[in-house]
């Protein structure tokens, strides 16, 4: 298969270089116009955006094909996530390549601050000495706060303590092994803001973060302290920031990102001199666009290919559940929500999970989520994928769970259990990874079975009576269907039993009439898996 990708902004050379050498994936754009970029999406099959571009309805209508959104770079505020996910469609970025040029940058404005580095270069190129006018203050002995102890965060905590710098951190979701393990001091927000002679932003940007840095927020801040910001404007009330700064309550702030960018001439931050600003330049280093361009480049071509989806925004893969190590239990769940799906007899309102085995606590998200796929059906034209799945499964009322004690395969190392309930009735499904990666049901409903979720089957419920497998070998002996494996279960000698057939070709629906009306089968279902 060929996928054309369309490049909406100014890609580096090596990721593009990427792009154009596989063999596979047919590279256009830049465009110089989005009317010119709106008329190529209906071919793309993904699209790698940076942040001119605006990925909204518009854009989104445009593009029937399209299966992956890339974003070159961390920020996706001018994607919409939410539009995209409805439509099944994978958005990506690149939240890690940047890191070590934004923690750079950021130290180097702290460094600017404490020594008035700007303002002295400025002094000199106006043919001035203030030699003595401008004495700054040592890092040395300094308490450095940061809030956000992710990779930016533990990077800045990294060199601050190579200055000598005390580090308070504040993070409400850290492991405190953890952060003591880093030799920095955990307290909570309002400690923070007061004990911080530097105070840093590196948490990211969400409904819960925005605007953390209010006029409260600074109103606690230790008098004569200073600002930095170089992780995202939504983080600060601006004139919150402003009215600090006038009041003296901050000596100083340096600030590479604005609400507006760029900010007018007449911005007052912009103009400020106790601001220290510096045009969005955290991540423009050549060795960070490169990385950018590069891992932008080979995460496009995994998650088209299937092969993997790192650091896709709206799957539920994280890096403790990388989706190369769990790739088999997403092949297992995506055979039992297909089964499920098209044994259900009704709408289904309910599906219930459960994961037996070390360490599969932090699966039960994307395993929903690929159940779920299996399970819907598509309304409204909607492509039902991994992505789009849960999404619409909370539009169609179906409630998703995870609970204990579906089965009783407690033998199993490795098990996936799925129970669904429709209208007037229910099922349970159960399906376990052997070592070498093979995928088996184990259990339906309260039949312990030994059947393979591959291809077309055959699924009979019958009593277990002497001479059922003969009527059914000759019924399809005569209909020319060949038998690949017969798996058959039973609830006790004479009683009911079910038998999983896989066949290398359908049952057409006459031959299952046919079946059925043999007094010993109950019911003859067809699947394919």
């Amino acid at each position: 298969m060929t996928f054309h990708i369309l490049i909406t902004d100014q890609l580096d050379s090596p990721g593009r270089a990427i792009l154009q050498a596989a063999e596979d994936a047919i590279v256009s754009g830049p465009y110089q116009s989005r009317a010119k970029m709106l008329a190529a999406l209906p071919e793309a099959d993904a699209v790698i955006v940076r942040a001119s571009t605006r990925v909204d309805e518009e854009f989104l209508a445009a593009a029937s094909k399209l299966q992956v959104i890339a974003r070159a770079g961390e920020r996706i505020e001018n994607i919409d996530i939410e539009a995209a996910t409805r439509r099944g469609m994978l958005v990506l970025n690149v939240p890690d390549a940047n890191v070590t040029a934004v923690v750079e940058h950021t130290f180097g404005l702290l460094l600017s601050l404490a020594r008035s580095i700007p303002a002295g270069h400025s002094a000199m190129r106006r043919g001035e000495w203030p030699r003595h006018a401008m004495r700054g203050f040592l890092l040395a002995g300094k308490t450095l706060g940061i809030i956000g102890f992710g990779q930016t965060g533990r990077a800045l905590a990294i060199r601050a303590q190579a200055f000598d710098l005390n580090v308070l951190v504040y993070d409400p979701y850290i492991d405190l092994s953890f952060a003591r393990q880093q030799g920095v001091e955990i307290v909570n927000f309002p400690e923070l803001l007061a004990r911080a002679d530097i105070l840093s932003l590196h948490t990211a940007y969400s409904a819960q973060t925005h605007a953390i840095m209010d006029a409260a927020a600074f109103a606690q801040m230790k008098p004569g302290s200073y600002f930095v910001n170089c992780t995202h404007p939504g983080l600060v009330d601006e004139t919150a920031l402003l009215q600090a700064l006038e009041n003296g309550a901050l000596a100083g702030a340096a600030l590479d990102q604005f609400s507006v960018e760029p900010p007018p001439p007449d911005a007052p931050l912009r103009l400020h001199p106790k601001v220290l600003a510096t045009p969005h330049l955290g991540e423009n280093t050549v060795e960070s666009q490169r990385q950018t361009s590069v891992q932008i480049a080979a995460d496009t071509l995994s998650a088209l290919c299937g092969e993997d989806y790192r650091n896709v925004v709206n799957l539920p893969f994280v890096p403790e559940t990388p989706y190369h190590a769990v790739k088999p239990y997403m092949h297992l769940a995506s055979k039992l929500g297909k089964l499920q799906g098209q044994l259900a007899d009704g709408w289904i309102t309910r599906i219930e999970v459960e994961l037996l085995g070390e360490g599969l606590d932090g699966l039960i998200r994307p395993v929903a989520a690929v159940l779920l796929n299996g399970l819907l059906r598509p309304v409204d034209c909607c492509t039902v994928n991994w992505v789009s799945a849960p999404m619409l499964a909370h539009e169609q009322g179906i409630t998703t769970a995870q609970v204990k004690g579906l089965v009783d395969q407690a033998d199993y190392p490795n098990l996936i259990a799925c129970k669904i309930y429709w209208d007037g009735g229910e099922r349970t499904v159960a399906g376990v990874l052997f070592g070498n990666g093979e995928a088996r049901l184990v259990q339906y409903d309260q039949f312990e079975v030994d059947a393979y979720p591959e291809g077309y089957v055959l699924i009979l419920e019958n009593d277990d009576v002497p001479g059922v497998i003969g009527k059914v070998g000759a019924r399809l002996g005569r209909g020319q269907i060949n038998v690949a494996q017969w798996r058959y279960g039973r609830e006790k000698p004479g009683g009911r039993a079910v038998s999983f057939i896989n066949i290398d070709d359908p049952v057409p629906a006459a031959l299952r009439d046919e079946l059925e009306s043999e007094p010993e089968i109950r019911r003859a279902r067809l699947v394919r898996l």
